[in-house]
């Protein structure tokens, strides 16, 4: 559909939700609960961060009795233990459909504008109208590296979170963990997992 003047109308939806991970689809739930017409955008897969912005041996911070989605919980042989990376994908993947999330993967949001008592949410599919709007796109997603980074020699290496998939890709030697992360190390290993 055009508009008058020849450019692509935009879309209208009641709300629009940013972010198919665990927090936008638990947004979409209630609001399909609601009846509430909304859309769900992601710029990568359901799940995404956990697919690509995680190493591979993270495991889920809380015991798997605590994870819990609107009519989703653990049901596994193991409640006292911690998901795995592909258990957490799973489980959201698993929610997604039960939940029948209308999710658009692979629409990256590059703007959102107040407009008219709403937003216009431009995405590279393509403008959205909306009276309401959900940001659940996560907390953090761009890594900060200071300044000092600079003054380290070349020869030691040094990687963010989103650059470590694994304790393989780490020279031999010691390892120097800089930053706050709450994540669980085995008190065997002499290197992050």
């Amino acid at each position: 559909m055009r508009s008058p003047d020849g450019r692509r109308a935009a879309e209208r939806v009641t709300t629009v939700v940013i972010g198919a991970g665990h927090a936008g689809l638990a947004a979409s739930h209630f609001l399909g609960e609601r009846s509430i017409d909304h859309v769900v955008l992601e710029r990568g897969e359901v799940a995404n961060s956990w697919r690509r912005e995680r190493w591979e041996s993270l495991r889920l911070l809380t015991p798997n009795w605590q994870s819990r989605l609107p009519g989703l919980r653990y049901e596994g042989p193991d409640p006292d233990g911690y998901m795995t990376m592909g258990e957490v994908i799973e489980f959201i993947e698993r929610f997604a459909i039960a939940s029948r999330a209308p999710v658009r993967t692979s629409t990256t949001v590059t703007s959102v504008r107040r407009a008219d008592g709403g937003y216009d949410v431009t995405t590279d599919r393509g403008e959205i109208r909306c009276r309401a709007l959900v940001i659940a796109s996560g907390a953090c997603n761009q890594p900060a590296v200071p300044p000092v980074t600079d003054a380290v020699p070349e020869s030691v290496e040094q990687l963010t979170p989103f650059g470590y998939r694994g304790p393989d890709q780490l020279p031999d030697g010691g390892v120097l963990v800089v930053g706050a992360s709450a994540r669980r190390r085995p008190a065997s290993s002499s290197r992050p997992r």
